[in-house]
């Protein structure tokens, strides 16, 4: 960073970190929050599985090439402007979602509300770092709002249980207004605006073949579960989605001020860093997703009931960060986070699948991908150099936002090829009535154990990845 907010005080700074916070909750719960609502939302819009699986995904999407405009904005503008402006689309959209009237309405303002939270995101980790500068303050700040990263994930489901219990569906996104509210004026009144000495270029192309790359992959993965799909619906999509990508990797490597500068993946911690951020956030969010369903549609269970049952998650994935961190720093083993929260996640799956002490599983997948999010989070904001904050900050970004999408979509295809697996011969039934008879219950029931084991089966793997990116990782975590 060229400029940097002047130094102050150590209690207005932790009440810029709490703003900051703040403002990205929302942004980070509104990646979960719609899982829970797929029956409410299939019998009063009438959405089909596919439009469903779309509402819940193009928030994710959406966002990958959008935080790659956003960051280099917040530069030219100012991160304080920036977080201004993606708070007020952030509150409208929240009201357009509300008020949808089907299906496709609400898939569009979602696309809206994405918008908003790609402003959001990146200008949150920019004046974290424009706040704290380097050092062990801003690692404990990193590791705050990875805390909240990884509980407001796991807790969106939750709040999104207790709300349908006693409101409508719409209100999932109203109570996103009084965050906005409040934090609108807090930020303009407590807030600097930094505008960067030394701007990027700022170009559209580079966030367009992402984009089209993202959502073009993903449709892909979701029309293979169609049961009249032809193939140049599946390979056309494919085609495209593949193109795009490998487009946008060449350019990011031939531009001079790539927006994602893919350079700093020659640091082996912060490689290591993006392979444990992207796949269990990949996994974590394409289980629960499927979790919220199994525990409606198999088992019957109300929103509020299923929000209850998911508390675990949320309650340890908030409490790993700072838990974990200080644990590992203690032990002199801060890079040890990595293999030791996938591990704990590991057997929190196997727990679930087998149907042994679930709760108990579920607390150890929560703590565990949070410990990893921490873990993870800090690799990839302190390995770089301070000359490269922001594009750290996009990259963590990216990372986080393409897991969440492809694990949705991965997740949800495997679902109902599973389940469809597992039907009766001659039974015709969609995952979204699975409950109409015992056999389509059993059917969604073992096509979700299939999919739990899938996930402990990643989650295992991603050890091994992380550990080939970077054998020797030991960089300190937050709050350490």
């Amino acid at each position: 960073m060229t400029s940097t907010l002047p130094v102050v005080g150590a209690a207005r700074r932790w009440l810029v970190l709490t703003v900051v916070l703040l403002c990205f909750l929302p942004a980070a719960m509104d990646v979960t929050i719609l899982t829970i609502t797929v029956p409410t939302l299939a019998d009063e819009l009438h959405a089909s599985p596919t439009e469903l699986l779309w509402t819940v995904d193009v928030y994710s999407l959406l966002m990958v090439g959008l935080v790659l405009v956003s960051g280099p904005l917040g530069d030219r503008i100012g991160h304080k402007r920036l977080l201004l402006a993606g708070l007020a689309v952030f509150g409208a959209a929240s009201v357009l979602c509300a008020t949808a009237p089907g299906p496709q309405a609400l898939i569009g303002a979602r696309a809206v509300l994405a918008v908003g939270a790609s402003m959001i995101i990146p200008a949150t980790l920019a004046l974290i770092r424009q706040t704290f500068g380097d050092g062990r303050d801003h690692a404990v700040a990193i590791g705050a709002w990875s805390a909240v990263a990884a509980g407001a994930s796991a807790l969106g489901p939750v709040a999104g249980g207790f709300l349908l219990q006693h409101f409508w569906w719409g209100s999932i996104f109203l109570v996103n207004l009084p965050v906005v509210a409040l934090a609108i004026p807090t930020v303009a009144l407590l807030l600097r605006n930094e505008v960067e000495s030394e701007r990027q270029p700022w170009e559209a192309t580079s966030p367009l073949l992402s984009i089209v790359g993202f959502l073009s992959s993903a449709y892909a993965i979701i029309a293979f579960t169609h049961d009249d799909v032809e193939p140049p619906e599946v390979v056309l999509p494919a085609a495209l989605g593949l193109t795009a990508l490998v487009l946008f990797v060449r350019r990011q490597r031939r531009m001079t001020h790539p927006m994602l500068d893919l350079s700093l993946f020659r640091l082996p911690p912060l490689r290591a860093g993006v392979v444990a951020s992207v796949l269990p956030v990949l996994v974590m969010v394409g289980f629960e997703l499927q979790l919220v369903q199994y525990l409606q549609f198999a088992e019957g269970l109300s929103a509020e009931a299923a929000a209850l049952y998911l508390i675990p998650m949320p309650v340890a994935a908030t409490v790993a960060g700072p838990a974990g961190g200080f644990i590992l720093s203690r032990l002199g083993r801060p890079g040890a986070g990595v293999p030791a929260g996938l591990l704990l996640a590991v057997a929190g799956y196997v727990l679930v699948a087998s149907g042994t002490v679930v709760p108990l599983g579920l607390a150890l997948i929560g703590f565990g991908h949070g410990l990893v999010q921490m873990v993870a989070s800090n690799l990839i904001m302190a390995t770089a150099p301070s000359a490269q904050a922001g594009a750290a900050a996009g990259i963590e970004s990216v990372a986080y936002e393409a897991g969440a999408g492809l694990g949705i979509a991965v997740f949800g295809t495997v679902t109902t090829v599973a389940y469809r697996l597992f039907l009766p011969p001659g039974t015709s039934s969609s995952p979204l009535k699975a409950g109409d008879s015992p056999e389509t219950a059993q059917a969604l029931t073992e096509a979700f154990h299939t999919i739990t084991w899938l996930a402990a089966a990643l989650t295992l793997a991603t050890i091994f990845l992380a550990a080939q990116k970077a054998p020797a990782v030991d960089a300190p975590p937050a709050g350490v």
